[in-house]
């Protein structure tokens, strides 16, 4: 491999390892993007969270939950498009979490 070629390679390199670089960096400061990625993680861990608490309640609260779901899934599909309504969504579940586990604790 002549001077030439080797000088031509390294520059290859860098300008590769220089692109990799700039996306990483892009990706880190694409705030938008990650607060979408931490949404989207707390939707399911909240999800995960309910179905858990779903299935050690008691048949009543099971069935309080299921009606509820119910009321809330057209609210769910069209909070899809609505962010306010998915941060409302969001924080309902979580307050119906919360006194799932009050009762529960209440009933202990």
């Amino acid at each position: 491999m002549s001077e030439h070629d080797r000088i031509k390679a390294d520059i290859e390199a860098t300008r590769a390892e220089l692109a990799e670089t700039a996306d990483a960096l892009a990706a880190k400061l694409d705030v938008k993007a990650q607060a979408s990625k931490k949404v989207h993680a707390a939707g399911e861990k909240v999800g995960e969270r309910l179905a858990h608490v779903h299935d050690a309640a008691p048949a009543p609260v099971q069935k309080a939950l299921d009606k509820t779901g119910e009321a809330m899934s057209p609210l769910v599909a069209k909070a899809a498009a609505d962010k306010r309504r998915t941060f409302l969504a969001l924080a309902g579940a979580v307050v119906v979490v919360l006194v799932i586990r009050r009762v529960r604790g209440r009933n202990s």
